[in-house]
């Protein structure tokens, strides 16, 4: 009899949640995407995603759920992005998370930026941060190790105008790199960029790259 009441209770209080929820879900729910892929009149693949608008008054949210792929092989993926409402300029910091899975892999991405603004203008001066990771594990070989990479880059901007950059970055396979970029030093329409890539502890790569920038001053 306890136990009767017990499922009765959780079903009333599922049931009442579901109620409560099913307008404000309705309302996110935006116009889904669908396709599907032929070859000579034979079905090849499909991909079918469904976006959420789940945002608020401080922040910009929205969740994507995409299937895409064959019938016997689809693949998963899930993205969420949040960022944060900015009157003026850039958004001081935004958030993006995503999983995938299929028979063969499984992977997790995120990214993460922040700003930090300075001066007595620290929307038009600011240095950025932003951390960007990545991991893939196979799901054919459950005892392999999971693949995973890091990367790591600041940036100075000043009066609106990024100056300088500089990047890092590394992984479970190796191949260390740091870049660093300088942006228009006094009015050069040019960007002057150094990067140097290792493995095994030893520099595999290294360039300077200059490129010409058309601006309007």
């Amino acid at each position: 009899m306890r136990g009767a009441t017990v499922k009765s209770l959780i079903l009333g209080g599922a049931f009442a949640l579901s109620m409560t929820a099913a307008p404000v879900l309705a309302q996110a729910i935006r116009k889904p995407d669908l396709s599907v892929s032929s070859n000579d009149g034979r079905f090849t693949g499909y991909s079918a995603a469904l976006p959420l608008d789940l945002s608020s008054d401080a922040e910009n949210t929205t969740f994507v759920a995409k299937v895409a792929g064959s019938i016997e092989q689809p693949t998963y993926d899930f993205n969420l992005n949040m960022t944060a409402k900015a009157d003026q300029g850039p958004s001081p910091r935004a958030l993006a998370l995503g999983a995938s899975l299929n028979k063969r892999e499984a992977g997790f991405r995120s990214s993460l930026s922040r700003l930090f603004g300075f001066g007595d203008l620290p929307k038009s001066n600011y240095v950025s941060v932003s951390v960007d990771m990545n991991a893939t594990r196979s799901m054919i070989l459950p005892t392999s190790v999971p693949i995973a990479r890091a990367n790591v880059r600041s940036a100075l901007t000043l009066d609106g105008r990024q100056i300088a950059s500089i990047g890092l970055g590394g992984g479970t396979m190796g191949d260390e790199g740091v870049d660093f970029s300088l942006i228009r030093p006094f009015d050069i329409p040019a960007e002057f960029s150094v990067s140097v890539r290792a493995e095994d502890e030893r520099v595999q790569d290294g360039r300077f790259m200059v490129k010409l920038v058309k601006t309007n001053w």
